[in-house]
């Protein structure tokens, strides 16, 4: 694997699930992180157990807040700007589409969308001026398929990989390469909350891999889109997903 040092590395959810791992996987590797979320203790949280594995800063705010997204960059911009972007952060809410409230609509839509253009842009033009760069969005299957209660989660994936391809078309005569991993549901906090045993069950059934992926599991893509080796993957969208959208009915 790639050696990450001197590079400075921004992961966005970076206070659990596959953004921490994320994190983590670049400490270890030499890199410079700074992970940014909305909650303070989360963060505090995820300082501490990340205490010791490299070096590991952090910037609590909320990425549709365009001004402090843009004070954020500013500061990481006079320590010798964005090498690496990975945007993690995101928000699910299930629900029919005929029932799903407007107001949660927009508020994921506001966050997984718009706050992901958000760090694109002002870390983008960071990497442009450098001559190259970086950027890993992390999307889902769900941007790619219809699976039915996703609502607005699977509207803003699917609109996520439209804006890495349009960032690899826009940006790669510039140095900069986007790339997007989509997993399935991943173990974590989040997906913890929203997937009662029924949902897994439906899932498990339906992965020829027969469970959900692990955060290191994504985090590994990650940082190998990050890495030299990747050079010329650009505009691609890895799916993370134990063979689901390989799969039609499984006859186990």
């Amino acid at each position: 694997m790639a050696d990450f040092t001197g590079k400075n590395v921004v992961v966005t959810g970076g206070a659990g699930g596959i953004g921490e791992a994320t994190a983590l996987g670049f400490a270890q590797k030499g890199a410079n992180v700074i992970i940014m979320d909305w909650s303070q203790d989360a963060l505090d949280k995820a300082m501490e157990r990340l205490r010791g594995k490299g070096m590991v800063s952090s910037i609590a705010l909320d990425v549709t807040d365009r001004d402090a997204v843009e004070a954020a960059f500013k500061k990481i911009e006079e320590i010798g700007g964005t090498d690496v972007l990975v945007t993690s952060a995101a928000i699910v809410k299930t629900g029919a589409i005929l029932d799903f409230d407007p107001q949660d609509w927009e508020h994921i839509l506001s966050v997984n969308l718009t706050g992901t253009f958000n760090c694109c842009q002002f870390a983008g033009r960071q990497m442009v001026a450098k001559g190259e760069g970086r950027i890993i969005t992390v999307s889902s299957v769900n941007g790619q398929i219809a699976n039915t209660g996703r609502g607005a989660y699977s509207c803003s994936k699917g609109a996520v990989d439209m804006l890495t391809r349009l960032l690899a078309a826009e940006l790669g005569d510039k140095g900069v390469t986007a790339n997007a991993v989509a997993p399935t549901p991943v173990d974590t906090p989040m997906i913890l909350k929203v997937h009662g045993p029924k949902d897994r069950a439906i899932w498990e059934a339906q992965i020829p891999a027969k469970r959900y992926a692990k955060p290191e599991e994504v985090s590994a893509a990650i940082l190998f889109l990050a890495s030299p080796a990747a050079a010329y993957i650009n505009g691609h969208i890895l799916n993370i997903d134990g063979g689901f959208m390989a799969s039609g009915v499984l006859i186990r």
